[in-house]
């Protein structure tokens, strides 16, 4: 079961960060039409975006408390970093039609990325 979930949060936490480069790149100019809100092309990315990084979280709290990582800090930095990851997203997603806030959404899609780096970082240094 352990290594089911391992291999399932390893899948998923690649398609995360797959998934936040792609919803970075279409949110970096934002929607210059400044229509009412986001194209139905923006808003599957954003879900899928967010509903992967979900599972990222979601079976990254299975292996914790599976796993022998009850008591180490390395799945507790992962979470803290979902949080701020995911308060990043929303940031990004509602500046996104708003030309008058293209630094704030920048900001947060370049704070989206050096988060998940970090953590993908994090988590490759416990294993050695």
């Amino acid at each position: 079961m352990y290594i089911a979930f391992k291999h399932l949060h390893i899948l998923t936490a690649v398609l995360s960060i797959l998934m936040t480069g792609i919803w970075s790149l279409l949110a970096w100019k934002g929607d210059a039409t400044g229509s009412r809100g986001m194209s139905s092309r923006a808003k599957a990315i954003y879900i899928s975006h967010r509903a992967v990084a979900g599972l990222v979280a979601i079976t990254g709290l299975a292996i914790t408390f599976i796993g022998p990582w009850r008591t180490m800090i390395f799945p507790y930095v992962g979470l803290v970093v979902f949080v701020f990851h995911g308060i990043a997203a929303t940031v990004s997603k509602r500046t996104f039609t708003k030309q008058d806030q293209t630094a704030i959404r920048r900001i947060a899609l370049i704070a989206q990325i050096a988060l998940i780096l970090l953590v993908t970082y994090a988590m490759r240094v416990k294993n050695f």
